[in-house]
């Protein structure tokens, strides 16, 4: 009796580990595949390259600069990038089978969504670390504050990438999801002005706050948790959307 209970249990700790792997391996190899996102890279990277190139080229009295100082401008041209893979990422899903193909894969939603969300979390990640890493090191002087800078960076991009999946798995649309995640994340910046202390609590505004060099403590703080609430919004709204839809 105790040899079949622990050969059972083998064979369900087996099932787990392999329903697991493979809806994670799916996730991945669709994201890796997808020419919408390697476009969306090749779009961060071109910004990300020309932001720190043009600030070398116009400094004035080669005078020194670390990143912190450029982060809020340069994140302004690289995440428009991240928008448009978190977009691409969740917009594939429904305008194409995948999103069929994605149900016979991994039939278990709850699954699926766990596993779409930690891969997007780690490419996200990933790709944001290279980009940072890469700029950081260009930049003429490096501190403790200038990998801080780069630190929130990461986290502000990633974010971008799970807020736009997290609107395209929930509108099921791309106009819809790339209207909707311009104008929170790109253009709330550049409307400040006229929204007056109402843009603090959009996201795009919020990161510009986040990432802010003379930012204090407490509004970095405030921006954080702002931040991390739409983009858990956006994304509970996603899965919501999948677990209770038909198809």
């Amino acid at each position: 009796m105790s040899g079949a209970g622990s050969t059972s249990r083998v064979r369900v700790t087996a099932g787990v580990t392999t329903a697991w792997g493979r809806a994670l391996h799916a996730e991945l190899l669709k994201v890796v595949t997808l020419p919408a996102m390697w476009w969306s890279a090749a779009v961060a990277g071109t910004a990300a390259v020309a932001t720190v190139m043009s600030v070398l080229q116009n400094v004035e009295d080669e005078r020194g600069f670390g990143f912190e100082e450029i982060a809020p401008m340069w994140t302004l041209a690289v995440q428009i990038g991240f928008v448009a893979a978190g977009v691409a990422a969740a917009g594939a899903e429904h305008s194409t089978a995948q999103g069929m193909t994605s149900l016979l894969v991994t039939p278990a939603r709850e699954r699926l969504t766990a596993a779409r969300l930690m891969v997007l979390t780690v490419t996200g990640l990933v790709a944001a670390s290279v980009l940072v890493g890469v700029s950081l090191a260009a930049c003429p002087t490096m501190s403790a504050t200038a990998l801080w800078a780069g630190g929130r960076t990461v986290v502000w991009l990633t974010a971008v990438l799970l807020l736009a999946a997290g609107l395209g798995a929930a509108l099921r649309s791309v106009i819809g999801a790339s209207t909707a995640a311009v104008v929170l994340v790109i253009l709330v910046p550049q409307l400040a002005v006229f929204l007056g202390d109402a843009a603090r609590w959009l996201p795009g505004q919020a990161g510009q706050i986040w990432l802010a060099e003379d930012a204090s403590r407490a509004d970095v703080a405030s921006a954080g948790l702002i931040i991390l609430a739409w983009t858990t919004a956006a994304q509970m709204a996603g899965i919501v959307r999948l677990v209770r839809a038909d198809a």
